[in-house]
C-alpha cells in the first residue's frame, strides 16, 4: 500500500520518502527473516528430519545471542555454514597454506559465493536484477565481521538486532520499489540490458 499510494515509479524520491519508506518496512521486513527462520530452518527441517529418522537436529544454534557477525553467520544456518566450510573454505585454505591473507581469501570466497546464490534466487523470484542484497551481504555483512572481532559487550547484540531491523527494511524498501517502478515505468522496447540494469537507476520518472 505504501509503494502503491506514491505512485512509485512516476516521481523520483527524495532522501525523506526514501528514510520514510525504510522505516515503514523495518517491521514486515523483520517478520519476514523471523517467519522464513521459523518456517523452513526450525518446521521444515525438523520434520523432513523426523519423517527421515535423521539424528542430527542441530540446524541451528541461538543466533539470536551473537555479539560478533562471525558467531551469527556460524550459527544462523548451521546447514549451509557446515557445508561452505567443509568443501569451500577449508579447501581453499588448505590451498593457500593456512596463512593470515590464506585465511581473508576463503572467508571472502565464501561470503561472494552465497551471496551470488542468494541473489540469484530473488532474480529468479521477481524476474529482474537488483543487487542489494548482494552489496549487503559481500560488503556491509563482511566487513561487519571486522568490526565486531572480539566484541564482548551486549552492546554489540544490540548493534547486530539494530543492523538487521535496518537490513530487513531496506531490502523490502528498496525491492519493493523497484518492482512497482518496472510496473509503472514500463518501456516499449525491452532489450536484454533492461533485465540486468535497475529501472530504478534508468526511469525518465515521467519525462517521456
Amino acid at each position: 500500500p505504501l509503494f502503491r499510494s506514491q505512485n512509485t515509479g512516476k516521481a523520483p524520491w527524495s532522501i525523506r520518502t526514501l528514510a520514510m519508506a525504510v522505516f515503514s518496512c523495518i517491521l514486515p521486513g523483520t517478520m519476514v527473516l523471523l517467519l522464513g527462520f521459523f518456517s523452513v530452518l526450525h518446521s521444515w527441517l525438523n520434520a523432513f528430519a523426523e519423517m527421515t529418522r535423521f539424528a542430527d537436529r542441530q540446524f541451528y544454534k541461538d543466533w539470536w545471542n551473537s555479539r560478533q557477525w562471525g558467531t551469527y553467520y556460524r550459527t544462523w544456518n548451521m546447514v549451509v555454514h557446515d557445508w561452505l566450510y567443509n568443501y569451500v573454505y577449508r579447501d581453499l585454505d588448505e590451498i593457500l597454506g593456512y596463512s593470515a591473507l590464506g585465511r581473508a581469501i576463503p572467508r571472502f570466497s565464501v561470503f561472494v559465493l552465497s551471496a551470488v546464490v542468494h541473489e540469484y534466487v530473488l532474480i529468479c523470484a521477481f524476474r529482474f536484477f537488483f543487487p542489494v542484497l548482494f552489496v549487503m551481504f559481500g560488503g556491509f555483512g563482511l566487513g561487519f565481521i571486522y568490526l565486531t572481532y572480539h566484541r564482548r559487550s551486549r552492546i554489540w547484540n544490540i548493534f547486530m538486532w539494530l543492523m538487521l531491523f535496518v537490513g530487513c527494511g531496506l531490502l523490502m524498501c528498496l525491492y519493493s520499489h523497484e518492482w512497482f517502478v518496472r510496473r509503472n515505468c514500463a518501456i516499449a522496447n525491452v532489450t536484454w540490458a533492461d533485465y540486468v540494469i535497475p529501472r530504478t537507476f534508468t526511469c525518465n520518472y515521467g519525462k517521456e
